[in-house]
């Protein structure tokens, strides 16, 4: 519960009666827009990889690419979906 001030006007059941104060709106607002951008560029990422052939040949580069690709979509959808049942 709030705690009461000073003031006489404002008692502990005035205050209990007010609603509680969003916190951290705009950092949630930031985080799912950033989770967004993530997710086109990832998008993007994938789909050049396979309008570039690159997947004809696979090199110890290619590999390395594909497994840290593959690991940042995983981790930015997981975080993404948990960030999005917590609003």
């Amino acid at each position: 519960a709030h705690k009461a001030g000073e003031n006489a006007w404002f008692t502990p059941r005035v205050l209990n009666r007010l609603p509680e104060k969003n916190k951290g709106t705009s950092f949630l607002n930031i985080e799912k827009w950033c989770y967004i951008i993530a997710m086109i560029l990832c998008v993007a990422c994938w789909g050049g990889l396979f309008l570039s052939g690159y997947f004809n040949v696979i090199t110890v580069r290619s590999l390395i690419y594909i497994t840290g690709l593959s690991i940042g979509t995983i981790v930015l959808t997981v975080q993404s979906i948990r960030t999005a049942f917590l609003s």
